[in-house]
């Protein structure tokens, strides 16, 4: 999967962006689920449509965590911690993200 790091003044990736090509909003939200120790709190209902820009809420080691996709039509989906700062558990997010298939469908093995 394509990502786009979002760095803070220090240089540190605090968020990242996914491209939306094939990957759906049901698809960025299994994705989370997969990730060891996460909990969704929200998501959005399969083929429900929604005025919110946030569709997807979860939690990870106290660190709450949101899916967005920027102005409700944007190419890419906004991935980071709420309220939006620098925390390490970013990092496990990116990856598990970076490692998804197309559309959403699997995670490969790491490395």
């Amino acid at each position: 999967m394509e990502i786009y790091d979002l760095r803070d003044v220090e240089g540190r990736v605090f968020a990242f962006q996914v491209a939306n090509t094939y990957l759906g909003r049901h698809g960025a939200c299994r994705i989370a689920r997969r990730i060891p120790g996460a909990h969704v709190v929200r998501s959005q209902r399969r083929f429900a449509w929604s005025n919110r820009d946030d569709f997807c809420e979860f939690e990870l080691g106290g660190v709450t965590f949101v899916i967005e996709e920027p102005f409700g039509d944007n190419n890419r989906y906004w991935i980071g911690p709420n309220p939006r700062h620098y925390i390490a558990q970013t990092a496990v997010v990116r990856d598990i993200f970076a490692r998804a298939g197309p559309w959403g469908l699997f995670v490969r093995a790491a490395r």
